[in-house]
């Protein structure tokens, strides 16, 4: 029993993600990118230095958080899905390039917060548990457990919860969740049948229903964080 426990819990550390229900997801439209994975990202380095310039001087901080909200969403959700949409599921992937090699969803997870410009350490927050990676990036905000919630219930609790880009911590899985005003996805590398990275509806992903525990936090709403990435 005890060689179990230990295994089980070093299955757990080494990564998010485990194969569980099936059925193919429906992904979100998604078009083309409009420039180069490297173009982005030099792009989005230069409106984080923009935004910090802008903080300092900010006269109505309150319109830039929320410029800095539809920034995220646009640019996480959209941008970044754009270019990493489609990249394999493998348990043990680490690409930093979309679209070569594979990616595991912690490490997913904290890619796409590097390709933002947040400094952080990958491996470390990419192979602990979900909620420990959530808890470093928030240090400050207290940790939402919904899973007390029907699936439905929580559903409308993150729509209802505004705008905003959130991480989603599960039993054995994470990824984003993306609030655009108007509908709210699951942004992940889905393990389900090995799919890869995807945005789909929240009410019909089978990941997010497969889990007995659901985790979240807010980047978006978390002043503290947002206030590190400009100064990073």
């Amino acid at each position: 029993m005890r060689l179990f426990l230990l295994l089980f819990t070093a299955g757990l550390c080494l990564s998010h993600c485990t194969n569980q229900p099936e059925g193919i997801a429906i992904p979100a439209p998604v078009a083309e990118p409009a420039r180069s994975y490297a173009d982005l990202k030099a792009a989005i380095n230069s409106d984080r230095e923009a935004f910090g310039q802008s903080y300092s001087s900010a006269t109505d901080r309150e319109e830039l958080w929320n410029q800095l909200k539809d920034y995220w969403v646009h640019t996480l959700g959209n941008d970044l899905y754009q270019q990493w949409n489609g990249t394999p599921w493998d348990f043990n992937g680490t690409t930093r390039v979309p679209q070569e090699g594979a990616i595991a969803c912690g490490y997913f997870v904290t890619g796409l917060l590097l390709d933002m410009g947040y400094r952080l350490d990958r491996v470390k927050l990419s192979t602990c548990a979900s909620l420990t990676m959530m808890k470093a990036l928030t240090p400050g905000q207290r940790v939402l457990n919904a899973s007390y919630l029907s699936y439905s219930d929580f559903c409308m609790k993150i729509r209802n919860g505004g705008k905003g880009i959130f991480i989603v911590g599960l039993d054995y899985h994470t990824g984003f969740l993306v609030n655009d005003g108007t509908d709210t996805w699951f942004l992940h590398s889905n393990y389900i049948n090995r799919q890869g990275v995807i945005k789909e509806k929240m009410a019909a992903s089978a990941a997010l229903q497969a889990s007995r525990t659901r985790f979240v936090v807010s980047l978006t709403n978390d002043t503290a964080f947002l206030l590190r990435w400009m100064k990073n």
